[in-house]
């Protein structure tokens, strides 16, 4: 599922999180860690809250003890008449005092210092594998990010008790301060698509995917939701026009190359001059290669010159990585890159 995040400060929050509603987007990431003098950011945060449930948005927040006071609020047990289903708890409360609150809220514990027997002590004080949400942090300092190996590791613990699990991808245009070097769990993702980093964190046993910034400018939350509910990954590339449109990958993924479904055709498609297939490279097979004529692939590592198959495209560079990561329950959208 996809996800954003707004922040008291941003003073374009409420459009953002308005305009997320109308594509569909279901949850937000917030944090409410208001200074005592800050009154203001109460009051900013009590409306941000009220568009986002106004929106059918649910808020999971950052949330101290001090949170309900800072809100004028009695206690946590307020909260939900804020829009708030669940929350990120500081060090400040104790097994019990989490249990108890389970019972309202899904909790969040971090994905990435909680290890199976901390998982096994907040399972054994009562709190339901249902109410827990594993949620790795973002990283705002460059090269602080995790290690790809780690995160699946980790994942992989949680999904054996059957508690989902949630992280963060960079956003798009402005970045969050006071670094502005965008907001990624994993540090690989930190200068990447956002799109492919989406990708990758599914693959990587991600159930919840948060924008950590607060722009997503653009195009991206657009690509974002429709990948979410179509599995479609949008993908830029300089080809004949016989090689754009909408198709679905085979579900028997090769080596080599991908093979997109329903593209042979009864058609003559006469041989070109051949040339080596790249990776990224977009092809058609020829009349020369019998049965297989029209079939399109996209070739996933260097490949040498075939007079059977013609190289009718490439596709662009800054979509070049995600070509390891499509699996066989994705479509692809390729989009030709018209030359002005």
């Amino acid at each position: 599922m996809i996800c954003i995040s707004f922040y008291l400060n941003d003073p374009l929050a409420a459009e953002k999180i308005r305009e997320a509603g109308k594509m569909g987007v279901k949850k937000a990431f917030t944090s409410l860690h208001i200074p005592e003098d800050k009154g203001d950011l109460a009051a900013e945060a009590k409306s941000l809250l009220e568009a986002a449930r106004q929106e059918g948005i649910q808020v999971y927040a950052d949330v101290s003890a001090e949170t309900p006071s800072r809100l004028n609020l009695n206690s946590m047990n307020d909260l939900p008449s804020l829009g708030i289903t669940g929350l990120r708890l500081d060090d400040g409360f104790s097994l019990e005092e989490m249990a108890g609150l389970s019972r309202m809220f899904s909790i969040a514990v971090n994905a990435s210092t909680v290890f199976e027997k901390d998982l096994k002590e907040l399972l054994s004080a009562g709190i339901e594998p249902e109410k827990i949400i594993a949620w790795h942090n973002f990283y705002p300092r460059r090269e602080t990010g995790l290690d790809d190996v780690f995160f699946a590791n980790q994942n992989r613990v949680f999904a054996l008790y059957g508690i989902q699990t949630a992280a963060f991808i960079p956003g798009t245009g402005r970045k969050r301060g006071p670094l502005r070097e965008g907001l990624p769990t994993l540090e690989k993702h930190r200068n990447g698509n956002p799109l492919h980093s989406a990708v990758e964190l599914e693959t990587l046993g991600t159930d919840n995917i948060f924008i950590g910034d607060p722009d997503f400018t653009g195009e991206l939350l657009a690509d974002l939701v429709t990948y979410s509910k179509e599995k479609t990954i949008k993908l830029k590339a300089r080809c004949d026009h016989s090689a754009e449109g909408f198709y679905r990958v085979r579900p028997d993924l090769s080596r080599d190359v991908i093979r997109l479904l329903d593209t042979r055709s009864k058609n003559p498609v006469l041989p070109l001059a051949s040339k080596e297939r790249r990776k990224g490279s977009i092809t058609m097979d020829n009349d020369l290669y019998g049965r297989y004529r029209g079939e399109i692939q996209i070739v996933k590592r260097d490949l040498p010159e075939d007079k059977r198959v013609n190289v009718v495209g490439t596709i662009e560079m800054d979509d070049m990585r995600v070509l390891d990561l499509i699996q066989s329950d994705h479509s692809l959208l390729i989009e030709r890159i018209r030359d002005e």
